[in-house]
């Protein structure tokens, strides 16, 4: 099956095509050439912005940084008042303490000497002690066989 053949023609002619482009490009550039102004505008804006924050913390940090020297300033005066009254105190209680252990030293050497002293009148006290145990224990031995004798013949057993 055939078809029949088409005729081509433009819609519109080309020179009212760039005619409608070249209409569009001036309204482009236009819009363009204002954005840049606005864009120069805002340019200005944010650096006069950028000029009064700058400003304002240059201002806040000197502030805040001579607050922060006088207070370090007031706690280093109390570290130090501190840091004194301990030291005084801890002398005083070191030199308590010194004399305590000394005294506990003397009275430990008195006592060791005492010791000593009662051990030798105990190890003599021992020896005469002993002496007179061995006396007893000749003498129990005595009287036990006695005892015994005196049952035998009561029991005939001799």
């Amino acid at each position: 099956m055939a078809m029949p053949a088409v005729k081509f023609e433009p819609e519109d002619p080309l020179e009212d095509r760039v005619a409608r482009l070249e209409v569009n490009v001036e309204h482009i550039q236009k819009d363009v050439s204002e954005i840049k102004v606005d864009i120069r505008r805002l340019n200005d804006k944010v650096d006069v912005v950028d000029q009064k924050l700058t400003a304002k913390i240059d201002a806040i940090d000197t502030k805040l940084t001579a607050k922060i020297d006088a207070v370090d300033a007031k706690l280093t005066a109390k570290i130090d008042g501190v840091e004194e009254k301990l030291t005084v105190k801890i002398d005083g209680v070191d030199q308590r303490l010194t004399g305590k252990v000394d005294s506990l030293k003397d009275a430990l050497t008195t006592l060791a000497v005492n010791m000593e002293k009662g051990f030798a009148a105990v190890e003599k006290s021992l020896g005469e002690l002993r002496t007179a145990r061995a006396f007893d224990r000749v003498w129990h031995l005595l009287m036990i066989a006695g005892i015994l004798s005196v049952m035998a013949r009561a029991f005939k057993w001799i």
